[in-house]
């Protein structure tokens, strides 16, 4: 799956690269709420309807990566049940995790210009974006920060 390319039309589209404001716009259900510190969030599909669950304890920034990779769970794998599967079966959902995390990463670096950065280490330039540094390394890695907005 091109990710990046279903990344591009999506934020042409909508005109906006805030996971938030996507949800929104392809009513999509999001609700913030606290869960276990290890579950930033879940998404799944009840009725039909979307819906993305986000843990509410996370700071905002957080809660903005959380959502993109859902997102990227909503439009790329929208019949998949991860928990399920992971619980249930021997299928490995890495692919798909690492699907949703490459949408997620794509989505929140779309607008931003990586050659401003030329000279500085990948902590760096995470901490000035407030990025998370892994979710930056996923378009760093494939040069995809030199991709044409077009």
């Amino acid at each position: 799956m091109d990710v990046k390319n279903v990344v591009r039309k999506l934020v042409k589209k909508y005109k906006t690269s805030d996971p938030f404001e996507i949800m929104d716009a392809l009513d999509i259900i999001y609700i913030k709420h606290p869960l276990p510190e290890n579950v930033r969030g879940f998404y799944f599909s009840k009725l039909r309807r979307k819906i993305v669950v986000i843990n509410s304890i996370y700071e905002k920034r957080r809660q903005i990566v959380t959502a993109a990779h859902e997102l990227g769970h909503c439009l790329l794998h929208p019949k998949m049940n991860a928990i399920f599967l992971e619980l249930n079966t021997l299928l490995v959902t890495s692919k798909y995790e690492n699907e949703a995390s490459k949408f997620a990463a794509e989505l929140l670096m779309y607008n931003i210009d990586l050659t401003k950065y030329e000279g500085y280490v990948m902590e760096q330039i995470a901490c000035a974006l407030d990025i998370p540094e892994n979710v930056l390394k996923l378009i760093v890695r494939e040069g995809s920060y030199e991709r044409s907005k077009s």
